[in-house]
C-alpha cells in the first residue's frame, strides 16, 4: 500500500527527478519539451521558490514561485509560474499541499498573496483556483519573447 505524498522544498540536486515532470506539464499544454535542461531546471530552483511532491520517493508534482510585488496592494507576493501534477494524482490534494508549501515559503519571507493564472481553456485549474478562495480576474497576458524580447533589450541604453 502505497504512503501519503509529502511536500517539500525542492533543491538543485533534484533536478534530474523533476525535469520528466516539467517536460510533462510542457507537452500537456502544447510548448517544447526538449528546450529545459536539468541545468536550466537546476539555476530556477536555486533563484526560485520550488515545491516537490513525492509518494514513496518517486516525484509526483511540483509548483513553481516567483517572487512579486502588486504595487495596487502594497505586498509582496508569489506569482506561481508551474503547477503540475502527474494525472494518476490529481484530485488527491496534491496541488492543494504544493501551494500551501509555497503560500508558507512565501509567507516567511513576507508574501501575502499568490498571483495564479491558467489558460482560459483551462476550466479545471480555474475551479480548482476557486476553490482555494482565489478571485478570478479578467486579464489579457503578452509575452515579449525570443527576437522582439532581443530587439527590445537593445534599445536600452548602454
Amino acid at each position: 500500500m502505497p504512503g501519503d505524498p509529502k511536500v517539500r522544498a525542492a533543491a538543485p540536486s533534484d533536478a534530474a527527478a523533476l525535469l520528466p515532470l516539467v517536460r510533462a506539464l510542457n507537452r500537456e499544454q502544447g510548448d517544447p519539451e526538449d528546450l529545459i535542461t536539468e541545468a536550466a531546471l537546476a539555476g530556477l530552483i536555486a533563484a526560485a521558490h520550488v515545491a516537490l511532491a513525492e509518494l514513496d520517493g518517486a516525484p509526483i508534482g511540483y509548483a513553481t514561485g516567483h517572487a512579486t510585488f502588486e504595487t495596487g496592494h502594497a505586498e509582496h507576493g508569489l506569482y506561481i509560474g508551474d503547477l503540475y501534477v502527474v494525472p494518476e494524482q490529481r484530485r488527491h490534494g496534491v496541488g492543494r499541499a504544493l501551494l500551501a508549501q509555497l503560500a508558507a515559503t512565501g509567507k516567511l519571507r513576507g508574501a501575502r498573496h499568490l498571483w495564479l493564472t491558467a489558460r482560459e481553456d483551462n476550466t479545471a485549474a480555474h475551479a480548482f483556483y476557486r476553490r482555494l478562495g482565489g478571485k478570478g480576474e479578467r486579464v489579457l497576458a503578452f509575452a515579449c519573447v525570443h527576437e522582439d524580447f532581443q530587439t527590445l533589450a537593445a534599445e536600452a541604453a548602454p
